[in-house]
């Protein structure tokens, strides 16, 4: 049985929680991996999950989850809060973000992109071409760590 990774904004998922120990994470998913230099302005190295699938980026020392990053992929599913949304067309995908959270998605980059910073999440494709294969559906979902407002 496929695990299911549900996000949940501002906290990541139970198997991945945000801001949770490196160890924690190596730990619980109990897969291979591979440390990338997904952000090579970053200290910290990302690790590579599920056939490169899941990006997991941490900061600080001791490392802790600062964002996760999920790929559509065979391995597992992926949810928002229950639902499915990368197997949902581009704009049904939006529809449905904007339903389950109460924000309207903002993209900075002509759609490759969109996001609701307050919650951390984000969804990416490759193509902002609704006639491109590769931009009918996102490609990627991902949830961070928000700062907190002193």
């Amino acid at each position: 049985m496929k695990p299911i990774f549900d996000i949940q904004p501002l906290i990541g998922t139970s198997q991945i929680p945000l801001n949770a120990p490196r160890e924690q994470i190596l730990s619980t998913l109990n897969q291979p991996f591979k440390s990338i230099n997904k952000y090579p302005e970053r200290a910290q190295p990302s690790d590579a999950f599920y056939r490169n699938d899941v990006h997991v980026s941490y900061q600080g020392q001791p490392a802790s989850v600062e964002s996760i990053e999920f790929a559509y992929s065979d391995l597992y599913d992926i949810t928002l809060l229950g639902e499915s949304i990368l197997n949902l067309p581009v704009k049904s995908a939006l529809s449905k973000l904007e339903m389950l959270t109460g924000h309207t998605p903002q993209t900075d980059d002509n759609g490759y992109t969109y996001q609701i910073p307050s919650l951390g999440i984000w969804l990416w494709r490759e193509s902002n071409d609704n006639f491109d294969e590769n931009g009918f559906y996102f490609f990627t979902i991902g949830v961070k760590a928000i700062a907190e407002s002193l």
